[in-house]
């Protein structure tokens, strides 16, 4: 009787530990994708969002993350890096990229050259990143 009560106590127990250890935990590194969306619409081809020549200002909000930051920024063969002291913007002569809260905000000025310029902004929340495509229409 007693060697049935301890078998049965113990089959619990395995059958616990079992379940247990077969729930699946979130690692380092299992992390959401970003989810973003334009405030309003935005003309988008083939993933890259289509700046007009004129320049334009586009809000995106991300919609599963709060204090997302900039990572890096680049157009061709250049890079663009935030300041040291400010991880929320970054920007050159044309364009200028800033976050806050769950917003993005980039503002592009007129594109007065004969080149179209692609932008690729680069934002993050620690160890999950997700990347913007712009091209600006060249001046006609």
């Amino acid at each position: 009787m007693k060697t049935m009560k301890y078998l049965r106590l113990t089959l619990i127990l395995l059958a616990v530990l079992s379940l247990a250890s077969c729930s699946k935990e979130a690692r380092d590194g299992d992390w959401a994708p970003m989810i973003w969306g334009p405030e309003v619409p935005v003309q988008k081809t083939e993933g890259v969002y289509l700046v007009p020549e004129t320049g334009a200002e586009f809000t995106f909000s991300c919609r599963n993350y709060s204090g997302p930051w900039m990572s890096s920024a680049s157009s061709r063969d250049e890079r663009y890096a935030h300041d040291a002291n400010d991880y929320h913007t970054i920007s050159a002569d044309w364009f200028k990229a800033e976050t806050s809260g769950n917003k993005l905000r980039v503002i592009f000025k007129a594109n007065e050259t004969d080149e179209e310029r692609p932008l690729q902004l680069v934002v993050t929340a620690g160890d999950i990143f997700f990347t913007f495509r712009f091209r600006q229409f060249a001046h006609q």
